[in-house]
């Protein structure tokens, strides 16, 4: 191939780093590892070989320490903002992910990656080689020529830069970007420019005059007084500018063209890679293309008896099944008790169907789904019942690893026993007769359902021993796979919503929405997108000159911590906080809540989820009950909405007092903390009493709160930075405080030092249960992901027996309460909530808090608060 045909793509690592960063927010592993920008590194990437197919690449990154434009300018760069730590932290991963792709990794002391790629761009395009530089920086457009190209990756879509194309965006050509750049400066860089001369102007100079060199000589031809002026005052600066933008094109690094050339990736490693970063698609794709053997699966044929079914499943005691058909509509089953043999029954036939119901109903065979909640709910829907003993797949595979991202079939089986699943593709059903029954091609496949029934069967016995080999067995029977029903029939049964008083709300909201809007824009003085940043960043720090606070790559940031520093220095963020607000629980809750409620039913059913923390804690979605705010009044206000569903009925709410701090007194068995639940004190009071060292009946509200603030942070690894913020004093004081508790509290401290110590030995730690979560991460060399993994150590004993604590409790509370006309409706952390005939609300509420208070034996007294109301916010206490 000539050189002329080849393709070379020089990425500039940093830039595509900061921008995957940015991009995609909030991601990490379960373990806590920040993965965002390798998760947005990695993509772009992939993107750059498939959609490009380049025959040569590398990857330039910068290093740390001072470079020769630090020599020239001590102030180069010196605004910038650091590296944030959740992207320093990935910076040697990506550099691994590079390294697994056999991409060259180029970088060099001393030099910065933008005059690297600018000498391996100039020499390759010399030879004649097509050269494409992919970054975000505009200082690579000075390297664009008829062989060199820039790239720019973008979420609102990607943007080549030719010649042409940097002419029509900047007014200039490639060849004087430097120029104009000089000129111009670079806030970003801290690159002076001249004062006062913007990109309009500066090109307009260098299209009329040349270089900056040129202009100078041709000052006295400049028509306008003030720009001369400027020009004459910054002409010092003018040129070390453009020293400072110009790249070096004669950096001396020695990358050959033949190492440049694409080889193969190393997939091997990369699944390792993405394996530890949990990118589970990423490592699906990677798998070699090889089917596993298919098991034997029959269709049975209409006509066919069901005495076989029933005599094989009572012989294996067992059987998997999955359920054909969407929603609550069963067209058929899929039925396994032993491995690698798998039915299809289609339900069209009436006797088949009693066949399952008096499958289902017997409590001497085990049965073995996933997900086990959404079949026992559509399964019920058509009068069928699941009694016995259950065995999800899904719980399991939770309890044996809480801490995973998410819990797929496929994954799960690929993972435990090696097994490949299909997607439906290859294999084959077969009738009783052994004919091939089944058209692959077909919508619906059959063997598909077949296969997962045989894969459900195999994950069963590799979970079973899974959950015995960690003392899990107890666990997962005697609370998990009970609590499975109990959901199921809380999600059925549903909440009452009153969607008059949400569109009302939401009405009304919009009303001030609207007024507010009309205040912000006085404030600001005009119109512009509240919603934007950008456009919000012109309003506050040039044209309102607030101070600028923390910096982004995308600009000055405009979040919440921001507005409220700038608060007390203008109107405006404060109205904006409230726009926000406001804006928030309009579209997130009292729209989105409206919405969400089933049309037939009328009624608003949440989802609960089981396997998605890794403490053990319940999660819900559609909507995400336990988010609703409460810690403003607007927010409080939409539990107006919820309410029992029928009339003749009241909302019954049983909350659990301080629980987290009663299982931190029974955890590490402090004295004094033991002694003040034991006796009753109010534990915020009492903790102030002992750190302020005063007496209980002189401790002030303010002494209370910040001993409140401490009593609950200490759970959560509070540091005396945080301590600092929250209290609003100084870290010296901060740290004082917290000293004060654990002189005062010494068993807590050494619950804690001994439960990071477990830790590091064991690799996981316990609930009361003995839940476990394992945490690898406590071992790390990276201070920041061991300080993430040594809070993890600490919180989850505590909200981990929490939880188990709220799990009995509703397990509990459904026997006392089945077939009765009291139900439990929701559940959010702490607190339980039942619709409850208006005549039974006392005995209802007695039983209840009998239940919660006994159902464990702690160190220290259980306690809940009761309260009863029409609807989850007109609540009032009810005194037993």
């Amino acid at each position: 191939m000539k050189n002329e045909d080849k393709s070379l793509y020089l990425i500039d690592g940093n830039s595509l780093c900061y921008r995957a960063f940015y991009a995609i927010k909030e991601l990490s592993t379960s373990k806590g590892f920040p993965t965002n920008a390798i998760y947005g590194f990695v993509n772009m990437l992939r993107k750059i070989i498939k959609d490009h197919e380049p025959d040569m690449m590398a990857v330039v990154f910068d290093m740390a320490g001072p470079t020769e434009r630090h020599l020239k300018y001590e102030e180069y760069k010196i605004h910038r903002e650091p590296m944030p730590d959740a992207l320093a932290d990935q910076m040697d991963r990506i550099k691994e992910v590079v390294e697994a792709y056999n991409i060259p990794v180029v970088r060099m002391q001393g030099y910065e990656a933008d005059d690297i790629i600018a000498t391996i761009a100039d020499k390759s395009a010399k030879k004649g080689i097509n050269v494409t530089i992919v970054s975000n920086d505009k200082d690579a457009l000075q390297l664009v020529n008829d062989r060199i190209k820039v790239f720019s990756p973008h979420p609102m879509g990607d943007k080549l830069y030719d010649e042409a194309a940097v002419e029509k965006k900047y007014g200039v050509h490639p060849g004087a970007m430097v120029e104009m750049m000089a000129l111009m400066g670079d806030q970003s860089d801290n690159v002076p420019g001249v004062k006062g001369v913007g990109q309009v102007t500066a090109a307009k100079l260098v299209k009329e005059y040349g270089t900056v060199a040129d202009i100078y000589r041709n000052i006295g031809k400049i028509g306008s007084d003030s720009l001369k002026k400027k020009l004459l005052e910054s002409r010092d600066m003018a040129a070390l500018s453009r020293e400072l933008v110009e790249l070096d094109r004669n950096v001396p690094v020695k990358v050959d063209i033949e190492e440049m050339k694409r080889a193969e990736p190393d997939n091997e490693r990369l699944a390792e890679l993405f394996s530890e970063f949990e990118f589970s698609r990423m490592i699906k794709e990677l798998l070699p293309k090889t089917e596993t053997p298919r098991g034997e699966y029959r269709k049975i044929s209409p006509g066919r008896g069901p005495e076989d079914i029933l005599k094989g499943v009572k012989k294996a005691k067992k059987f998997s099944f999955m359920l054909d058909g969407e929603n609550s509509g069963i067209e058929g089953i899929g039925l396994a008790w032993e491995k690698e043999k798998a039915l299809y029954i289609p339900l069209s036939d009436s006797r088949f169907r009693d066949v399952i119901g008096t499958l289902m109903n017997d409590k001497d065979v085990l049965k073995i789904g996933f997900d086990l909640k959404e079949d026992i709910r559509r399964l019920k829907r058509l009068d069928i019942d699941v009694a016995g003993e259950m065995f999800d797949v899904l719980i399991a595979g939770y309890l044996d690893d809480p801490s995973r991202p998410g819990y797929d079939l496929e994954d799960m089986a690929r993972r435990m026993t090696g097994y490949n699943l299909s997607s439906g593709k290859g294999g084959a059903a077969w009738d009783e007769k052994g004919q091939a029954t089944l058209d692959l091609s077909a919508a619906k496949d059959i063997t598909g359902i077949c296969e997962r029934c045989d894969v459900l069967v195999r994950l069963h016995e590799a979970l079973e021993d899974a959950l015995r080999e960690k003392d899990l067995v107890r666990l997962f029977r005697e609370v998990e796979m009970p609590l499975v029903n109990v959901i199921a029939d809380m999600e059925e049964e549903g909440v009452g919503i009153d969607t008059v008083y949400l569109e009302e709300q939401s009405r009304l909201l919009e009303k001030d929405l609207e007024a507010l809007t009309g205040e912000i824009y006085r404030l600001a003085g005009g119109e512009f997108n509240i919603n934007s940043p950008k456009q919000l960043q012109v309003v506050l720090y040039d044209k309102l000159g607030l101070p600028a606070g923390k910096k982004t790559k995308t600009g000055r940031s405009t979040d919440e911590s921001v507005l409220k520093k700038l608060a007390g220095m203008h109107e405006l963020p404060a109205k904006l906080l409230e726009y926000r607000e406001m804006n928030k629980l309009k579209s997130g809750y009292y729209d989105s809540i409206r919405d969400l409620v089933d049309k037939n039913t009328g009624k608003l059913h949440p989802r609960f989820n089981q396997a998605v923390t890794a403490t053990g804690r319940l999660s819900s979605s559609e909507p995400n009950i336990q988010n609703i705010p409460v810690k403003t009044p607007l927010g409080r206000k939409i539990r107006k909405a919820f309410n029992p569903g029928e009339k003749g009925s009241m909302l019954l709410a049983a909350d659990y007092s301080q629980v987290e701090l009663r299982v931190l007194a029974h955890l590490s068995g402090d004295k004094k903390l033991v002694k003040a639940f034991s006796e009753g004190e109010d534990v915020h009071s009492y903790t102030a009493s002992l750190i302020f060292d005063t007496e209980i009946d002189r401790v002030t509200p303010e002494m209370r709160a910040a001993a409140k603030t401490v009593n609950f942070g200490i759970i959560y690894g509070l540091s005396a930075f945080g301590l600092s913020k929250d209290l609003k004093i100084r870290i010296d004081d901060a740290r004082h405080f917290i000293d004060s508790y654990f002189n005062r509290y010494s068993g807590v401290r050494d619950f804690i030092d001994r439960t990071i110590e477990d830790a590091r030995k064991d690799g996981y730690v316990k609930t009361i249960l003995d839940r476990r979560r394992y945490i690898p991460e406590i071992n790390s060399g990276n201070e920041h992901v061991r300080n993430f993994a040594e809070r993890a150590a600490v919180n989850t004993p505590v909200q981990g027996s929490a939880a188990d604590l709220i799990k009995l409790a509703m397990i509990k509370c459904h026997e006392e309460f089945l077939g009765t006309e009291v139900r439990m409706i929701i559940q959010v952390h702490d607190e339980l909530v039942f619709k409850v005939p208006a005549a039974k609300v006392g005995p209802t509420a007695r039983k209840v808090r009998d239940i919660m208070e006994g159902v464990m034996r702690l160190k220290v007294p259980l306690k809940v608060d009761i309260e009863t109301g029409p609807n989850w916010y007109d609540m009032e206490d009810i005194k037993l």
